[in-house]
């Protein structure tokens, strides 16, 4: 069954609705498209013909889509009901009419006579004519796309190659600029003119200024030793043409405006060196003080200096900050002390300690050189001062038992005895050295062992002589 046939007043509502899709889209591609252009005319350097293509055409199909999103019949309405709500009310009264036709053929004839006089109105007023057609608009969008390929693409490209010929630009006025890494604290150099010889350090850039831009075809660029070349690129800048590069490798600068070869050295950031002097204690106690000697040196400045030691138990990593630089050091020398009481080593952890010593270079650093490793067992303090005091135990018993002999007036051979109290003694008198909770009362007493040890030696030589 064929579909029933739209009336006049709906084929006109259709056609508004439209016609104010296509009056948006229209507005909104035309503003998109100058907005567009307008960047494209600002950026450096042209982009490829691929990316203004499909740029251009985004922009299109989100007008059309926000078009018919923000346009549909309710919204139309109600736009239609701002400009003249009498007409708005007598069109929504004749579409709801044919969305429910009624069944009476009074009615029917009522509802032909309402459309006759609103077809009529509609002639009458210079209010409600339509749009131009589709195809205008498809002609205004496809000619704004035309413009801003144009405008965008082959523009700045003719812009950017217009320029001397080779032999007037050996007569423009130029200079040229080397920017300091900021880690060297250093100030730019100008030049007018570039020698045949450059060293620079590594991160350094390379400005050079002209005051117009060069010939087509300018084949200048920087050819490393090793890779690829890169060509200069030339922007403008406040009405001059500038172009930059930061060479990573020593290479050559070829400049063909001016028919110059520029030989230039990187000089890279070299690590810091240090050499350090752990202490040569026999044992290292977990209440241990131990005295570290280091000097370090770089070839521009000192950035940090720490300590890192690792606990070969559980892995674990620790730090401490010996020295940070903020100004130009260079070399830096410290006599360290190590409390080991503030670490959270224990007695019996196996350690594993170095020094780290980092410079300044925010360019492709910092560097960091890593000292040789000092390792070592920490020991309890505590356990080594109760063996020390078992030791002066085990002398005294030893000489009570030599005297216990000398009180009884017996010649007896007791030498191996002697020696082996000297023995005691001379250990005693080494190892007390490193028990920090000795009192000084006790050190004194090996020097009283000594001495009973040399009186008992020549109380018994008098009884081994005879007498006269």
């Amino acid at each position: 069954m064929p579909a029933a046939e739209a009336s006049p007043s709906q084929r006109w509502f259709d056609q508004y609705c439209r016609n104010l899709r296509l009056q948006f889209a229209g507005r909104s591609c035309a503003g998109a498209a100058c907005l567009l252009l307008a960047f494209l005319l600002l950026q450096s350097t042209p982009l490829p013909f691929l990316n203004f293509l499909l740029g251009s055409f985004a922009i299109l199909a989100v007008c059309l889509i926000g078009s018919w999103l923000l346009h549909r019949p309710g919204d139309c309405l109600q736009k239609l009901y701002r400009q003249d709500p009498a007409f708005a009310e007598a069109l929504h009264s004749s579409l709801q009419f044919r969305e429910n036709p009624p069944a009476s053929q009074t009615t029917n004839i009522f509802l032909e006579r309402f459309e006759k006089q609103l077809l009529e109105r509609l002639e009458g007023e210079e209010t409600y004519r339509l749009l131009p057609p589709w195809r205008t608009l498809v002609g205004v969008a496809v000619s704004l796309q035309v413009v801003v390929w144009i405008g965008g693409w082959w523009l700045p490209q003719y812009l950017v190659n217009q320029g001397p010929t080779a032999a007037e630009a050996l007569q423009i006025p130029h200079s040229y600029r080397i920017l300091y890494p900021a880690y060297l604290k250093r100030d730019s150099e100008v030049f007018s003119t570039l020698p045949n010889e450059l060293q620079i350090p590594a991160g350094s850039r390379l400005e050079i200024f002209l005051e117009q831009g060069l010939p087509d075809g300018d084949q200048s660029a920087y050819r490393p030793i090793q890779g690829e070349p890169q060509p200069l690129q030339w922007v403008p800048q406040q009405q001059r043409w500038r172009s930059a590069l930061t060479p990573l490798k020593t290479g050559t600068l070829f400049l063909e405006w001016r028919q110059q070869s520029v030989a230039v050295e990187v000089i890279p950031d070299l690590s810091p060196t240090v050499m350090v002097l752990w202490p040569p204690d026999k044992y290292i106690f977990d209440l241990s003080q131990l005295q570290v000697e280091l000097e370090a040196k770089d070839d521009y400045g000192l950035r940090q200096i720490l300590l890192r030691y690792r606990n070969e138990a559980t892995g674990i990593i620790e730090r401490e900050i010996i020295q940070s630089f903020e100004g130009d050091f260079k070399s830096y020398q410290e006599s360290y002390l190590w409390e080991l009481s503030a670490t959270p080593l224990r007695a019996g952890d196996n350690v594993t300690a170095w020094i780290e010593v980092s410079d300044s270079d925010t360019f492709q650093g910092p560097n960091v050189t890593r000292s040789e490793e000092f390792r070592f067992e920490v020991r309890s303090q505590r356990e080594f001062h109760e063996y020390i005091l078992s030791l002066f135990r085990k002398v005294d018993r030893e000489l009570r038992d030599l005297l216990s002999v000398l009180d009884r007036q017996l010649i007896v051979e007791t030498t191996d005895q002697e020696n082996l109290i000297e023995e005691l003694l001379n250990f005693l008198q080494e190892e007390a050295n490193y028990d920090r909770l000795l009192s000084d009362g006790l050190r004194g007493f090996i020097g009283e062992l000594r001495f009973q040890l040399r009186f008992y030696q020549r109380k018994r030589e008098e009884l081994a002589v005879p007498p006269s």
